[in-house]
Formats: structure tokens, C-alpha cells, sequence
């Protein structure tokens, strides 16, 4: 047998095991190719670097403002606006956890904090740029977990309650309660995201995000 016939036998062979090949799974019922399947695979990482920058903020302002430079928050510790935090029901631990729980109370919190981070980026003029980064980021990372929410669980909306900033309002605004707003909110958005941060982390370890 020549080898052009060789060759030629050889491609139709292949030709008929691609065409038995099954592609039921790549379509839906109406013949249309289904979507790949959208991850949040850069969310471990974005919550991590948004707590650390937070923190680093946090850190800086109470040297600055406060001269409390070794980490000790001294009485401030006693100030307590009752922001989000990460609880035993969001099921975000690795003993509890729950993903639709715990994704729901990340982004809810998340979204919940954003008119807070917009008081302090007006408050804080020697890092607005990395606060403004630590706003935009968190704002980016709400959406890709309630893209997530939306994609695995069909959620569109978690039914937050939105906080105001008017629990600010209710103390006169010296220069001194400015920045002691502050120092509560990037206190308790870094706890915050420290918890969220690793489940998070947890999460794409143990399932496709």
C-alpha cells in the first residue's frame, strides 16, 4: 500500500472518532454552547491583599493621629459603631461551613462597609490613594462574590440593609471624632476582612470557586 493511501486511511479513521465523540456535555437542549463555568479564583488573593493594605492604613493612622505607634489601641478600643463582622451563624469557619451562607454575609458586609470607607477616603489626605484602592477593591470583590452567588445558588441580591454613616453624624464632628470614625472603621473593616480572607482561602481549597 502506498503511503498517500496510508495517510488516507489513517485521516478518515480519525475523522470517525472525532465525529463519535460526545458533545452532549458542551451543549444545552437547544443545540447552543454552554458557558464555561465562571470562578472567583482571584477573590482569595484580593481579600487578602484589601486586609493587609487596610491594616497597613490602620497601623499609620493611629501612629500618626493618635501617637499610639507600637500596635496599642489604648481606650479607643472601647469605641464600637457595631459594623459588620464575620459571625458564628455566616457558617465561615471550617468546623460550620456553609458556602452560600458564608458567601452571602461576605459580599453583604462588603457593601454594607462601602459608605463607611467613603467617609474616611474624604478623611484621610497622606493615603487617599490607597484608600480609594481599598474602596474600589472592596466594591470589585462584592461583585465578583455576588457573581458567584448569582452563577452557582441563582441569588441576585443578598437584601442587605444598608447602614448609614449617620452614626457619625451623631457625634460633633471636631477634627478629633473625624479621625477616631477613622481609626473604628478601619479597625473593624480590617477584623473584618481578616475573617473573610480566610474563608475565603478555605473555600478554594476545598471547591472550584
Amino acid at each position: 500500500m502506498r503511503p498517500t493511501q496510508t495517510f488516507c486511511l489513517l485521516f478518515l479513521a480519525m475523522c470517525g472518532r472525532v465525529a463519535a465523540f460526545p458533545v452532549t456535555e458542551l451543549v444545552d437542549a437547544a443545540g447552543r454552547l454552554q458557558p464555561p463555568a465562571l470562578g472567583c479564583a482571584t477573590c482569595a488573593p484580593l481579600a487578602l491583599q484589601i486586609r493587609s493594605t487596610t491594616a497597613a492604613l490602620r497601623d499609620a493612622q493611629l501612629c500618626e493621629f493618635f501617637s499610639f505607634c507600637d500596635g496599642d489601641q489604648g481606650s479607643l478600643l472601647t469605641y464600637d459603631f457595631n459594623l459588620p463582622q464575620i459571625r458564628a451563624q455566616d457558617r465561615c469557619t471550617r468546623i460550620s461551613f456553609h458556602k452560600e451562607t458564608c458567601l452571602r454575609a461576605i459580599a453583604t458586609g462588603l457593601q454594607k462597609y462601602h459608605p463607611f470607607l467613603l467617609s474616611v477616603e474624604t478623611s484621610i489626605l497622606s493615603s487617599n490613594d490607597q484608600v480609594t484602592w481599598v474602596r474600589s477593591s472592596a466594591q470589585r470583590l462584592a461583585e465578583l462574590l455576588m457573581h458567584q452567588l448569582n452563577v452557582e445558588f441563582g441569588i441576585s441580591d443578598v437584601g442587605e440593609s444598608a447602614l448609614e454613616v449617620s452614626v457619625f453624624d451623631s457625634v460633633s464632628q471636631t477634627d478629633w471624632n473625624r479621625q477616631l470614625n477613622v481609626h473604628v472603621t478601619l479597625r473593624d473593616f480590617t477584623r473584618f476582612m481578616e475573617k473573610s480572607s480566610r474563608a475565603l482561602r478555605f473555600m478554594s481549597s476545598v471547591t472550584n470557586l
